[in-house]
């Protein structure tokens, strides 16, 4: 499978990861100006936050301000595994490069 990540920045559109045998998708994240809320110190191979956080909460919080993100754990063919936290759009595809499935965190603004 392949993993086609959106950037909401200037400088790229897209990061594309391949040879993927299995992702996992964990539950809506929010991140605020410093830190993951709800996750305890995970370590993320890949960050891809383009988006601007306004919030003024308390770190451990989270509120209507935050950005909503995802995390995914994915593993290889060759059972490697990295995580990846975006909070723009991925498209899950297969190895021809049609969309199984889109995970939404934020549009572009």
């Amino acid at each position: 499978m392949i993993l086609k990540v959106e950037r909401h920045n200037e400088t790229q559109k897209w990061w594309m990861l391949d040879n993927i045998a299995k992702v996992s998708c964990s539950a809506l994240l929010h991140h605020t100006k410093t830190r993951i809320v709800g996750e305890k110190d995970l370590l993320h191979d890949i960050m891809i936050l383009d988006h601007k956080n306004i919030c003024s909460c308390a770190e451990n919080e989270g509120c209507s301000d935050c950005i909503e993100c995802y995390r995914l754990v994915c593993r290889t063919k060759e059972h490697y595994e990295f995580n990846v936290l975006f909070d723009t759009v991925a498209y899950l595809c297969n190895d021809e490069g049609k969309t199984i499935e889109k995970i939404v965190a934020n549009h572009k603004e």
